[in-house]
């Protein structure tokens, strides 16, 4: 049996092995859900959030009633090549059961360019009790 030429072979693998670093470039800007705390800096989806970020109640009028929203603010900055936008959930828990979940966005952005993020809960109630804050992506 005739064996192909060395070259071949390594043209064959490199795919392979292109796929492989793609797949590990993808790794540092992963989506997975990841726990944070707050006011503690965190790494997601390739964008990092400087530690200072703030959660606080902000009251508001529901008809006769007033109601206190959370509200999420801090930095975050673009750590990948590509410009692009902000967008993620923040989700309170207790005991594994959310509590409130907040909409976060900042602008675009070039690489290593920071932007103020911005989470109005407004159809959230302030969390008092909560044990878990998980940032994951944006869902409708």
């Amino acid at each position: 049996m005739r064996r192909p030429a060395r070259g071949l072979v390594a043209l064959a693998c490199l795919p392979v092995l292109l796929g492989a670093l793609a797949a590990c470039g993808d790794e540092a800007a992963s989506t997975d859900p990841v726990e944070v705390e707050v006011g503690k800096a965190f790494e997601w989806n390739g964008f990092s959030v400087d530690k200072g970020w703030t959660l606080t109640g902000v009251k508001r009028s529901a008809g006769a009633e007033e109601v206190t929203t959370p509200d999420v603010r801090g930095t975050i900055t673009n750590d990948l090549d590509e410009e692009r936008a902000a967008l993620f959930q923040m989700v309170f828990s207790s005991d594994g059961d959310p509590v409130a979940t907040v909409n976060c966005s900042a602008g675009k952005m070039q690489r290593d360019k920071s932007e103020q993020f911005e989470c109005p809960g407004l159809g959230a109630v302030m969390p008092t009790d909560y044990d878990a804050v998980v940032v994951q992506e944006f869902v409708r």
